[in-house]
């Protein structure tokens, strides 16, 4: 995870909070208005304040193993944790919806994986399982990347816009 991922994964959500529909008949518009406002914007911030946590002690804020695996154990796991349980409770209705429900519950998965090995690796002095943590930590990360790419796909194929965008282009 890079310390500007908080920048970037920040104005994404904040930019998803309010859409408006072209065509209110478009069942997938419909779940990906709801799955965004009513699911996804929900439990942002416990991802938001999880990956926070992650950045203020890894990086260019690496300090020492104790203090990364303190932040780990008490802040990014827990909330981490949370949050992908409550990802897993998002249940869209369309097919499109639920496909790209996965990439992110995947790339969820995959972080929290990656969270817990580092801090198994480093209560064992692992760096060979340090470095897989932080293997599967990117490929987390890679799907989450994905899934913005495709939601935004989405927007664009189903008339889905930020309140206010649909009015200013026409």
């Amino acid at each position: 995870m890079k310390k500007n991922s908080i920048i970037l994964v920040l104005p994404f959500f904040l930019g998803l909070c309010f859409f408006s529909i072209s065509h209110a008949e478009d069942k997938v518009a419909m779940d990906l208005v709801n799955y965004v406002n009513q699911g996804i914007l929900g439990i942002a911030e416990l991802e938001i304040r999880s990956l926070e946590r992650y950045d203020a002690v890894t990086g260019n804020n690496y300090t020492t193993d104790e203090r990364v695996y303190k932040s780990l154990n008490d802040d990014v796991i827990p909330l981490y944790k949370r949050f992908l349980e409550l990802l897993r409770d998002i249940a869209p209705k369309t097919k499109e919806v639920i496909n790209l429900h996965r990439i992110y519950v995947r790339g969820a998965e995959y972080i929290n994986e990656g969270f817990k090995m580092k801090k198994l690796g480093i209560e064992n002095k692992n760096e060979g399982i340090i470095l897989q943590a932080n293997k599967k930590i990117e490929k987390g990360s890679d799907d989450v990347r994905r899934w913005k790419k495709e939601i935004m796909v989405l927007y664009e194929k189903h008339g889905v816009a930020p309140a206010g965008e649909k009015e200013k282009k026409g």
